[in-house]
């Protein structure tokens, strides 16, 4: 069968089962939306930094385009942060990689990890402006509280509101995920200057299983993603969300 029709097909699943649910609310939409928005603007930010070291492959490949359709992964933009999101879990995710030559770069030692470290330091930057955003928000509607944002999508006001939320808070998830220096994450990028290129591909080789084993605990232990990303939660409200928005 068509690969096309079988991504098509789950993706009606999805939408069925959120139906079903009744969680396929306008909430639920903002919440793929920030997920979709924030992984594209991640991998867009990797062939930047590559483009002005000398690397023209993701420009070629029309990869620096906004438009997220070439840069969805069936699976990992969509359907994934769809199923965490369906159990109600905070959705990751991840985009199709962009193409890096590093043989086209200046001083490619460096311009790797610099092109590697672009996308979570562009999820950190996108969360204290979501941040910003949200303050400046806040304030100027005169909320003493954050319930009407999470709990109200009546009217265009408080569905700005949860979308700044949301979008921070998915940010600063990505951020902090993507740096960890396990491979094939980002910040990997750091351990491959700090153990030198033969033991980084052995290590490398022996975590290609790293994901597939991080998602199939996610899906027998729900909380698991929880427990991970709560602390991450809570300094981005902490420091983001004030004092009388919360009291």
């Amino acid at each position: 069968m068509n690969r096309k029709v079988l991504w098509i097909a789950a993706v009606i699943v999805v939408v069925y089962l959120a139906i079903a649910r009744q969680i396929l609310t306008i909430a639920f939409g903002l919440e793929i939306l920030a997920a979709i928005i924030a992984l594209v603007l991640h991998e867009i930010s990797h062939g930047l930094v590559a483009l002005y070291y000398g690397d023209h492959t993701a420009a070629r490949r029309g990869r620096l385009k906004l438009n997220p359709l070439a840069h969805i992964d069936p699976f990992g933009t969509l359907l994934l942060p769809a199923m965490l999101l369906l159990m109600h879990l905070s959705p990751i995710g991840y985009a199709k990689p962009v193409p890096i030559d590093p043989s086209h770069m200046r001083n490619p030692r460096k311009a790797t990890l610099v092109v590697a470290l672009a996308g979570p330091i562009t999820n950190l930057i996108l969360a204290i402006v979501a941040g910003i955003a949200l303050r400046i928000f806040v304030y100027a509607n005169s909320y003493s509280g954050t319930m009407p944002l999470l709990n109200s999508m009546n009217n265009s006001s408080t569905i700005v509101g949860y979308f700044w939320i949301y979008f921070g808070i998915i940010n600063a998830i990505y951020f902090v995920f993507n740096i960890l220096p396990i491979p094939p994450l980002d910040g990997s990028a750091i351990l491959r200057r700090v153990v030198g290129e033969a033991m980084y591909y052995k290590i490398a080789s022996n975590m290609k299983i790293f994901i597939p084993i991080l998602l199939i605990l996610v899906f027998i232990f729900p909380t698991l993603l929880s427990h991970l990303f709560d602390p991450i939660i809570r300094l981005w409200v902490h420091i983001f969300i004030p004092a009388s928005a919360i009291a």
